[in-house]
């Protein structure tokens, strides 16, 4: 993966991050025992960590809203 491939991601994921279906937050995870998925690749010390970890900052805080507020 390249570090332009990365950042031609960003808007995507954040767009994914936020959207209130939890079929489409799921796509950010890994597909297969083993895989890294978008979630990973973004993270803190993540291959394509380039933030400092906005994007993942987004991507849990908002899954977290969620998971809130659908179980509350």
């Amino acid at each position: 993966m390249t570090a332009l491939h990365c950042r031609h991601m960003k808007p995507t994921l954040r767009n994914i991050s936020i959207d209130s279906r939890c079929d489409v937050h799921q796509t950010v995870l890994g597909i297969r025992e083993g895989k890294e998925g978008w979630f990973d690749l973004y993270c803190p010390g993540g291959v394509a960590c380039d933030d400092d970890g906005e994007l993942y900052s987004i991507m849990v805080c908002i899954e977290l809203l969620i998971v809130f507020f659908t179980f509350r």
